[in-house]
C-alpha cells in the first residue's frame, strides 16, 4: 500500500484549490502508471497468444486476462475520481 495521507490545515477556498491540484496531480501520476502497466500486460498477452499459436495451445493466464481488465477498470475509476476532483474546482 501506499504511505498514509497528509493533513494539512485548510481555511480558505485558495487552500482547498491547493489541495485539490496536489489530488490531482496524484490522480494523473497513478492514471500514468496504470497506463504503463495495463500496456505493458497487453504486450505480455499479445506475445504469449501469438506463442501459444505456435505451439498450439494457449499460454495466456487466466489471471493475466483478469490483471488487464482490473486494470481496465482501475483505469476508469481514477478517471472518474479525476473528474470530480476538477468539477469541485470548478465549483469553488
Amino acid at each position: 500500500m501506499g504511505a498514509e495521507p497528509v493533513w494539512h490545515d485548510v481555511s480558505g477556498v485558495g487552500d482547498i484549490r491547493a489541495e485539490l491540484v496536489g489530488v490531482a496531480e496524484q490522480l494523473g501520476g497513478a492514471y500514468r502508471h496504470a497506463g504503463v502497466a495495463r500496456a505493458r500486460i497487453a504486450e505480455a498477452v499479445a506475445l504469449l497468444a501469438g506463442l501459444g499459436e505456435q505451439h498450439g495451445a494457449p499460454l495466456v493466464p487466466v489471471e493475466l486476462r483478469r490483471a488487464a481488465e482490473e486494470l481496465d477498470r482501475g483505469l476508469g475509476l481514477i478517471s472518474g475520481g479525476a473528474t470530480a476532483v476538477a468539477d469541485i474546482d470548478a465549483r469553488l
